[in-house]
């Protein structure tokens, strides 16, 4: 088994070296590849709980004449990982880059591909258990559109990155890629109810309010089977955007927001309400370390509190990250304002959180004036022209 490096080249969570159970769990040989090192990516349901990024390593390979061997260990073999393979080269400029597989305990499958450097695509079979098969030949029929959805993707970031024209002509081509995609993949579970490709297939879709529906029709061998730890974090994951979307139904500007309670870095106990009454705007901002946009509008927000803190009290509701995380962040940050930490999704759910950052401008009787989702210019010309208002 190769050592395996930690790559820093890629935005995610990176591990040493993972000695593993040592017995080689997956094996991958490719053709025609330019280097002699492969990108491996994997998460597990439990990265997925603590909303962390995918595990990134880099494994060395062994050339074979114009083939390329490669044997890959993971931390244990109790879990179902999600794995993504991709050569060392790989700047996402290619029409396909990337292999894919679900690896479940005691599976011990093969990869065969072969890497065009000239259109810098990569082809190939997976060789392992039945139901993997059938899952690599479920995924060619989607790969076209995903193909093209990822390169549309792309493209709207360029021209858009803050995604402030929905209505273009791009994001309308999006849409309907993604809906293309859906369909297939929806037509597939009603049809084979009892196959675990269905149950795959279902982990890869929204987590919206047809999850549901879809989840009841798989068979209970499926939902019960080796499948079950990932199918049973996507419906609490559905459940809790279901419940998310209906709050956000009655969390809105002119409601008067729900009161909380939650421990600040010290472990002191933070009432929202004891902040209403004393004449002055409150900020809500439900952010996360592991947000880049939320970390990204740290030095706007310091901004604005230091030209605001009169007329405004700020306060930061962490979502997503350990106490260590957190407390580190805020040190290393220096963030001026309340800060609190949500433990669990409780509180993100009641005020109906879809997507962070998300900020609210409460008056000062805790009323909802304004809300604002992602990192928008909006929020702060907003509070500009409220805060003049108090002077």
């Amino acid at each position: 088994m190769k050592k395996l490096v930690p790559v820093f080249a890629l935005s995610a969570t990176l591990l040493g070296a993972c000695s593993g159970s040592g017995d080689s769990r997956l094996s991958v040989s490719i053709s025609g590849m330019p280097d002699d090192s492969l990108i491996c990516s994997w998460f597990t349901p439990a990265t997925v709980r603590e909303r962390g990024d995918m595990t990134t390593v880099l494994v060395g390979g062994t050339r074979n004449g114009d083939k390329t061997e490669f044997d890959i260990d993971l931390p244990d073999g109790e879990h179902l990982y999600r794995i993504f393979l991709a050569p060392q080269s790989f700047r996402g400029d290619g029409p396909r880059q990337n292999m894919e597989l679900f690896l479940l305990p005691g599976e011990r499958p093969r990869i065969e591909a072969a890497y065009d450097a000239k259109s810098k695509a990569i082809e190939y079979t997976l060789e392992g258990s039945a139901d993997q098969q059938r899952w690599r030949e479920a995924t060619r029929t989607v790969e076209p559109l995903q193909l093209r959805l990822d390169m549309l993707s792309a493209t709207a970031m360029m021209i858009s990155p803050d995604r402030r024209n929905p209505n273009d002509t791009v994001y309308l081509q999006i849409r309907h890629l993604g809906d293309s995609i859906r369909k297939i993949k929806t037509d597939y579970i009603v049809a084979h109810p009892a196959d675990p490709v269905s149950g795959f297939f279902l982990t890869t879709l929204p987590n919206d309010a047809g999850f549901d529906s879809l989840y009841n029709r798989l068979d209970e061998s499926v939902r019960q089977g080796p499948l079950k730890e990932w199918l049973d974090l996507q419906k609490e994951l559905s459940d809790k955007l279901v419940a998310s979307r209906q709050a956000r139904e009655t969390v809105k500007t002119g409601a008067v927001a729900p009161d909380f309670t939650l421990p600040d870095a010290d472990g002191k106990e933070f009432v929202l309400s004891s902040l209403y009454g004393q004449g002055k705007y409150v900020v809500l901002d439900f952010w996360g370390t592991w947000c880049g946009w939320c970390m990204k509008g740290m030095p706007a927000m310091k901004e604005a509190y230091a030209k605001h803190r009169t007329a405004a009290e700020f306060v930061g509701i962490d979502c997503g990250d350990t106490p260590q995380v957190w407390k580190q962040t805020l040190a290393g940050q220096q963030l001026p304002w309340i800060n609190v930490r949500a433990a669990d999704d409780e509180v993100p759910v009641r005020y109906g959180i879809e997507g962070f950052p998300t900020k609210m401008i409460l008056d000062a009787q805790g009323v909802i004036v304004a809300r604002f989702t992602g990192e928008d210019p909006a929020f702060y010309t907003t509070l500009d022209s409220l805060a003049r208002t108090t002077r």
